[in-house]
């Protein structure tokens, strides 16, 4: 058995089945959320070019190297907002007849993946302002075992010892519970920790970080009601695979919104649990991308009503069959997988 079909072997699971709550600006919706066949999505990452006009005010066309890959959600539960719709808001600058300065450089949904902004161009998602780049400054503390970052008398903390690196301004004394749930950014370099530049965000109150909308590739996926919601994050996932692979980023360059501004975004990932499944997801695409461009063809036969090609599941999550083939070198090899469970 090839490589390839040893790790699908290696990754296969049962499928998540979960109820959720899908979260909106306008309203909340209940939703199940059923997985797929296999946590990687049997689709070519198909994109449809749409870019702003380079007269917009929300495409300053400003060059930037990337870091990072900002995970949004639109948080727009409407029917009929898809991925096509949003696309739109950005290029035309209108969302509702105003003027729409926000923008991101691609847009998910069951209708198809948008590009809105050139990757290499500064967009305005992530909350941070563009004053500042991703910037790291040497605490001179040597790397240990992990990088536990707490806040004392104005200053950070990296494992009790003092950076000398003092908090961001703001308008009370800050305290480490006031960093935002994924902290901030500590990297190893020489041997040394080196840390990211901060600000306090006024309005969700949080110690975030900076290089969100200057050095970040935005990404938001629709939630809009009646669509396949496990469908756009295995698109997600998908994306996030190429382009880590196309600038040789590395998992934890994706982030959330909430990492630079302190907003709960993205919402209905954050709040049901789902980024650590969702991070899963990519790191499956980015594993089976390798075995692709190494020149392996793989495809899904489903052998069960409830399943299709794309490997995803219909209705049900009961008595899944279906068969992964590969190809290479025309050297054809398959293996049939099957689940039988009584409830999901």
């Amino acid at each position: 058995m090839n490589k390839v079909l040893e790790y699908f072997k290696q990754i296969y699971t049962k499928p998540i089945f979960q109820k959720i709550t899908v979260y909106g600006w306008i309203y909340n919706y209940e939703y199940q959320l059923i997985g797929s066949a296999l946590p990687y999505l049997f689709e070519k990452l198909d994109i449809t070019e749409n870019l702003a006009f380079p007269t917009n005010t929300n495409r300053p066309q400003t060059i930037k190297e990337k870091k990072y890959i900002v995970i949004h959600d639109t948080g727009d539960t409407s029917l009929g907002r898809g991925a096509k719709y949003w696309s739109q808001v950005v290029k035309e600058q209108k969302y509702e007849n105003k003027l729409y300065e926000a923008s991101f450089q691609y847009v998910v949904g069951n209708d198809g993946i948008y590009h809105n902004i050139p990757d290499d161009e500064v967009a305005y998602h992530a909350g941070d302002g563009t004053k500042y780049d991703y910037t790291l400054y040497d605490t001179h503390i040597k790397q240990a075992n992990d990088c536990k970052l707490t806040i004392k008398e104005g200053y950070y903390y990296i494992n009790g010892q003092n950076t000398n690196i003092k908090v961001p301004d703001a308008p009370k004394a800050l305290t480490t519970s006031d960093l935002n749930d994924n902290g901030i950014l500590c990297v190893v370099q020489n041997g040394t920790y080196h840390l990211g530049e901060t600000y306090f965000n006024q309005t969700y109150q949080k110690i975030a970080n900076r290089g969100g909308n200057n050095n970040g590739i935005g990404i938001e996926m629709c939630i809009d009601e009646k669509t396949d919601l496990y469908l756009n994050y295995q698109r997600l996932a998908k994306l996030c695979a190429m382009l880590l692979d196309k600038y040789h980023l590395d998992l934890s360059s994706i982030r959330p919104h909430h990492y630079f501004s302190g907003k709960d975004c993205p919402m209905t990932a954050r709040k049901n649990h789902l980024w650590d499944h969702f991070m899963k997801l990519v790191e499956v695409e980015k594993a089976v991308l390798s075995f692709i461009k190494e020149g392996y063809e793989i495809n899904l036969i489903p052998k069960s009503s409830n399943i299709l090609s794309s490997g995803r599941i219909i209705n049900d999550c009961h008595n899944i069959c279906f068969i992964v083939t590969t190809k290479k070198d025309n050297i054809e090899e398959s293996y049939e997988f099957s689940w039988e469970s009584p409830s999901c």
